[in-house]
């Protein structure tokens, strides 16, 4: 996510460049399909090509808003995760023994890790392969790239390392704090009260995981997404050939119909491309929610409030990009 005032122009044109070419390479062509033979006067209807940009804007406008609605969930479903996590925390560490209390809240973290590690895992419908996204990443990086969940455990909680039978890792840690729940409740260690807040703070857990989980696994509708794109590339592909006529009549002013229909098409595509890359809030984009970094800050939260001394850096943005 950019936590800066705001991308550069540069950063921003570098990113959706591929775009701009398209539309000047285009434009030219149209241009020398309308001053030479055999084609000469070739154009398209104006009128066509409006009623096509209207469509256009309305199913990319469409798109656009939905994907801000996935986007705005992910980022509301770690806000809950991280209150439930200082609640969950606190009631350990004031009902609970310091050293019961410091593995209750390790598993946590762990779990925190655990859920962090299954929403980076890569799905075939993303965009991070993409090229522009590729090369925009090697301006900032993620912590799950440079090192891997077995690590984490080993610092957290080396009795993650060892999953029950057909669990994932973090639905193996949320089964194992409700263990310890029972068995401290049991053994009389825990209020009654406590104890029914503990499991109404885990079955939040249970929650927000499924509900990010859903975001996860399911795409931004695919029969949607292809019907933007090729509704935007298609205007783009047509722009050209109805905006020469219109310029031709200003004599040598048909050249400006290279920048006026670079400028409206890279408007459409670049419109286009921040939607797509915006559809999967987890991925790791620039502009995904920084699952990393509010995990590190609540392990660091959490941990300091343990009484521990060694703790993990913060995560800072780089090149104002806060992973």
């Amino acid at each position: 996510m950019h936590v800066g005032r705001s991308y550069r122009v540069v950063e921003f044109a570098m990113w959706s460049r591929r775009s701009v070419v398209y539309m000047v390479l285009l434009s030219l062509l149209a241009i020398g399909l309308f001053m030479l033979p055999p084609l000469e006067g070739f154009a398209l209807p104006w009128q066509v090509v409006v009623m096509l940009g209207t469509t256009v804007s309305l199913v990319a406008g469409f798109k656009n808003s939905q994907v801000l609605g996935r986007s705005a969930e992910g980022l509301q479903a770690f806000a809950q995760i991280a209150a439930t996590s200082r609640m969950l925390a606190g009631f350990c560490r004031d009902f609970c023994e310091p050293q019961v209390a410091r593995i209750l809240v390790h598993r946590h973290i762990a779990w925190l890790t655990a859920l962090r590690f299954s929403l980076r895992r890569p799905m075939p419908w993303e965009s991070m392969g993409r090229r522009a996204n590729v090369e925009f990443r090697r301006r900032y990086h993620i912590l799950e790239d440079t090192t891997t969940i077995g690590a984490e455990f080993e610092r957290l909680a080396p009795e993650a390392t060892v999953l029950s039978a057909g669990l994932r890792p973090d639905l193996d840690l949320l089964s194992r704090q409700a263990e310890a729940f029972n068995t401290l409740f049991k053994t009389g260690d825990l209020p009654p009260q406590i104890y029914v807040e503990l499991t109404k703070l885990l079955r939040d857990c249970h929650d927000q995981q499924a509900r990010c989980d859903r975001i996860k696994n399911s795409p931004y509708p695919r029969q949607y997404a292809i019907v933007s794109a090729m509704l935007v590339w298609c205007f783009c592909t047509f722009l050209p050939f109805g905006v020469v006529a219109l310029f031709s009549q200003m004599g040598i002013g048909i050249w400006l119909a290279v920048p006026f229909s670079t400028l409206i098409g890279w408007m459409y595509m670049a419109l286009d491309q921040v939607g797509e890359s915006t559809s999967n809030p987890f991925e790791g984009n620039a502009n995904d929610v920084p699952i990393s970094q509010i995990c590190r800050d609540l392990e660091i939260e959490l941990r300091t409030a343990l009484g521990e001394s060694e703790v993990p850096r913060p995560l800072p943005a780089v090149n104002g990009i806060a992973t």
